[in-house]
């Protein structure tokens, strides 16, 4: 079996954030929005909150520890990532936080006794794609970060949720709906790779 390299987004991967943001914007901006439809586009477009609400709601989100500590987990992740890394898989977490944001993310992971891995922090608005030179995979929630990726990595997979199903993801990119799903692909790329 092929030990992969693997590159892990954090927020829609690892945490739950739609349901966090949600949940802010409810107590900030007294607007009811379901998790499934926070994505800023979609927001916008609907004029539900404005970009500068939404830009708030980041940065409380992201950088403020006593409300980013609250995100739950991606259902499967604490099972799945030991295993990956037990099976000697190379595993590393690509993200778009930095500073506050990323320490923040390096504590949740702590606070929910995930093996410690490796942070790239790329910053928000900065293309990952150069990062990934190397890797076998790389999985995000944002087809926007994916799509520079074609061609740099050869297996790409979009973590479905309720505010990325609007987008079509392209014939190289592959639609991944929970942890088990992903690690049962892993294990067959690492099986038939040679």
């Amino acid at each position: 079996m092929k030990k992969l390299k693997i590159g892990l987004d954090f927020d829609g991967v690892f945490s739950d954030t739609g349901r966090l943001k949600s949940e802010t914007a409810k107590k900030l901006y007294r607007v009811d929005i379901p998790p499934e439809r926070f994505k800023k586009e979609l927001l916008l477009a609907d004029g539900l909150i404005t970009e500068k609400q939404y830009r708030t709601l980041q940065r409380i989100i992201y950088e403020m520890v006593g409300i980013g500590l609250t995100m739950e987990p991606v259902e499967g992740v604490q099972e799945f990532i030991p295993k990956l890394l037990e099976e000697g898989h190379e595993v590393i977490i690509v993200t778009s936080r930095d500073g506050k944001g990323a320490e923040i993310a390096k504590r949740w992971i702590k606070k929910h006794s995930i093996p410690w891995l490796l942070f790239i922090e790329v910053g928000q608005r900065n293309d990952k794609s150069k990062h990934l030179k190397g890797f076998d995979i790389f999985i995000d929630d944002d087809l926007d970060k994916l799509e520079p990726a074609v061609g740099i990595v050869p297996h790409l997979f979009l973590f479905s949720w309720g505010y990325n199903k609007h987008v079509d993801e392209t014939e190289f990119i592959t639609r991944i709906n929970s942890w088990k799903e992903f690690y049962e692909i892993i294990s067959k790329i690492a099986r038939t790779s040679k």
